[in-house]
């Protein structure tokens, strides 16, 4: 058996302490700048698994993505981010978008957007070329408000909106972005009231054929929304 004099154990004891000491500081610190949320990228790009935080956009909030999404999007009115494309070509949506104008429904389409009703779930459930399912109750962060599922329903035949003819234009984003919605296309609607006088509305939405795909994925995100940032 190997006998260690009790000025090497000592020694030993002492550095080891150090070890340990520069062990848990850099794990710590390493844990701490994990946990700190980044600001979204102001230009179209991947994103790194972690936490995000809103910029321009308001309310401001926090959430956390895993692989596979894309900051796409944000502005005062509107922040959304994406996956891969689905069976219309379009990246997969998960937007958040306070929304002050709509596109009235007209056998042929409409170009100008009038002020948003304050009932936009009434807006949503009358209008003559959506379906949508009846609403239901939902918290997200904390802050409740009501979810149903739309898709385009019969379209005139000479309707032609700005989106095309086989579409529905919804809501004006700024004078550049508008929010659509397609044939062949499903969307999740969230709306949240109560957030500093904000009504917000919030949009998952895919090709029909991958949305029962795609919610789960979308939803793990909304789970981990913080109102007012990390």
């Amino acid at each position: 058996m190997y006998s260690r004099g009790r000025t090497g154990q000592t020694l030993w004891l002492a550095l080891l302490g150090i070890l340990v000491v520069l062990t848990v500081s850099t794990c710590g610190g390493g844990g701490q700048e994990q946990s700190k949320a980044r600001s979204l990228p102001e230009e179209q790009q991947a994103l790194r698994p972690g936490e995000y935080s809103s910029g321009e956009f308001k309310p401001a909030f926090s959430f956390r993505v895993g692989k596979g999404w894309t900051a796409d999007l944000e502005m005062p009115y509107a922040l959304a981010i994406t996956q891969g494309e689905d069976i219309l070509g379009e990246r997969k949506l998960l937007g958040f978008a306070k929304v002050e104008e709509v596109y009235k429904p007209s056998s042929t389409g409409t170009t100008t957007p009038a002020k948003a009703p304050k009932d936009i779930v009434g807006w949503f459930q009358q209008h003559p070329y959506l379906q949508t399912d009846k609403p239901e109750p939902v918290t997200v962060g904390g802050v409740k408000g009501v979810q149903f599922d739309v898709v385009v329903g019969n379209l005139p035949e000479d309707y032609y909106g700005m989106c095309g003819s086989d579409c529905v234009d919804l809501f004006s984003l700024s004078s550049e972005h508008r929010h659509v919605i397609e044939e062949e296309e499903k969307q999740r609607v969230i709306v949240l009231k109560g957030l500093k006088g904000e009504t917000l509305t919030i949009v998952i939405a895919s090709g029909t054929t991958e949305f029962d795909e795609f919610l789960p994925e979308a939803q793990k995100i909304l789970d981990t929304v913080t109102w007012g940032g990390s």
